[in-house]
């Protein structure tokens, strides 16, 4: 009886309006948030992704061009390869959320949820590619610190060859999840009697006896990938920062340093590196930074989801949800779009042959 007084209390009554009215404003707001921004963010992907197809497209050519005699040209193309193949997913999600994908149901005759469609044809191929630039960002950073600790013996371990090798590694372990992802998903056509016409449909079947893969699919790409790469990449980038001002403290000491003061000139190799691996060794560290900071969104957004049942596409913070990875998609992208710039930028090599195609591809058009 006592509880049913305080139910019908109004003070009760009260505070329920209250909360229920503030939970039914949030969604609502963060729900016309998203409308608003989605046109902006839509197109702001679209334009970056192409900029970002034809700078990672100038990367492959110029590294290809410069030879693959150091490993870390391998490397640097095998992540714009990477790079690329994740811009064009990340460009497929925002066309998916478009007046366009409508169009394209309407005329191929496709049943079905359009979440479940972009899930199985933008997100999990998404998921493949980005991990697989975390993996390489990782390796990249590891080998430099190989190299920086173990000059010698680096460049007789890492050849060309175990290079290749690691790297198709990489790319098995970081693409294998998503093929059992797509295990999970069923894919047929059926005749629609109502319609009168055979349709299209795609769905989740939780039924299908590969549904554990897909378990182990966002296990992989939810937790294990993010910490290996995440870890890996944050300590190596840490280390190769402190080498870096280590060696720039020595440059300073030793130029400053008397003509006639021989002391520590002995150990000024062990404590310096020369101009090409410090050239090198920032551009990694400026590739790895790029990358945390533009993937901690996602990481975020992937981890609160796993927690949090409300915040998920179905979930009541729906569009919270879509808010959030709409805009770590554009970060994701911007990861993937700027590394010819870094390249440009602190490579002289890469710089100067990248000038020199465009004068030649000038001076060919004249002709």
């Amino acid at each position: 009886m006592e509880d049913e007084k305080v139910s019908d209390s109004p003070v009760a009554n009260a505070t329920f309006f209250n909360v229920s009215s503030l939970q039914t404003y949030r969604a609502l707001f963060a729900q016309g948030a998203f409308f608003t921004m989605k046109p902006i963010i839509i197109g702001a992907i679209l334009g970056i992704g192409i900029i970002g197809i034809i700078g990672n497209i100038l990367t492959v050519t110029v590294f290809k061009r410069l030879g693959f005699s150091q490993t870390i040209h391998i490397n640097y193309v095998a992540l714009a390869v990477s790079d690329m193949c994740s811009i064009l997913h990340i460009m497929w999600c925002s066309i998916c959320y478009s007046p366009i994908i409508e169009l394209f149901f309407s005329r191929f005759r496709i049943a079905t949820d359009p979440d479940v469609f972009l899930n199985f044809t933008g997100i999990w191929p998404y998921h493949a590619f980005s991990k697989l630039t975390a993996l390489l960002t990782a390796w990249i950073s590891t080998e430099r610190c190989l190299y920086v600790v173990f000059p010698i013996k680096a460049k007789l371990i890492i050849t060309p060859f175990v290079t290749k090798l690691v790297l198709t590694a990489i790319f098995t372990f970081g693409g294998a999840p998503a093929v059992f992802a797509f295990m999970g998903c069923t894919v047929e056509w059926r005749f629609d009697r109502v319609q009168n016409q055979t349709r299209l449909f795609m769905f989740e079947n939780n039924l299908n006896t590969f549904h554990p893969l897909s378990q182990i699919a966002f296990t992989l790409y939810g937790a294990v990938h993010p910490v290996l790469s995440g870890v890996n990449t944050v300590v190596s980038t840490t280390f190769l920062v402190i080498k870096l001002r280590k060696s720039a403290t020595w440059r300073k000491r030793m130029l400053n340093a008397p003509t006639n003061e021989i002391t520590g000139r002995g150990n000024f190799r062990q404590n310096t590196m020369s101009t090409s691996t410090i050239h090198v060794t920032k551009s990694v560290v400026t590739i790895a930074c790029v990358f945390i900071v533009c993937s901690l969104l996602m990481s975020l957004t992937v981890l609160l989801a796993a927690f949090t049942r409300e915040y998920f596409l179905y979930g009541k913070l729906r569009y919270l949800f879509l808010l959030n990875s709409f805009i770590a998609l554009l970060l994701s992208e911007i990861n993937s779009s700027v590394n010819i710039l870094i390249f440009t930028i602190m490579g002289s090599r890469f710089r100067s042959e990248l000038i020199h195609m465009f004068r030649r591809g000038g001076e060919n058009t004249r002709m």
